[in-house]
């Protein structure tokens, strides 16, 4: 079904990204979303099973570990759109990522051990023997 339009303030910038959450409904246990943008008062996001129902109460799971109040929008297939009940302090919850994201990097070793090395000798030439 196509998005079902309701009155609204205007939009403001979303912050485009793919981001991994969790959403739970009264009818809906908890199951992964794709937040595909998200902004101080809502988020779009994706699901690969049953998709929430327009006006329905979700809570949601963010990246950063922080849980919010959503009201669904509009839904189209499986991406849907939310509000949150209250705005979130979007910079904080970005800054949060980074900062994660930066850990991650850091604690990652992007080494490949000498057991896992290709092995790019070539043959002795004089050794071969002609065929």
């Amino acid at each position: 079904m196509k998005h079902d339009v309701l009155p609204q303030q205007p939009r403001e910038p979303r912050e485009r990204r793919l981001l991994r959450g969790h959403m739970q409904t009264e009818r809906l246990a908890p199951f992964e979303i794709v937040i595909r943008n998200i902004s101080a008062r809502g988020l779009c996001g994706t699901c690969k099973g049953l998709p929430p129902v327009i006006g329905e109460v979700a809570e949601i799971h963010l990246p950063d570990n922080r849980y919010v109040t959503a009201i669904v929008r509009w839904v189209d297939d499986q991406v849907f759109g939310v509000e949150f009940e209250e705005p979130i302090n979007l910079a904080i919850m970005l800054d949060t990522l980074q900062r994660l994201r930066g850990l991650a990097e850091r604690n990652a070793s992007w080494e490949v051990k000498s057991k896992h090395r290709v092995n790019d000798r070539r043959p002795d030439v004089a050794l071969l023997r002609r065929v």
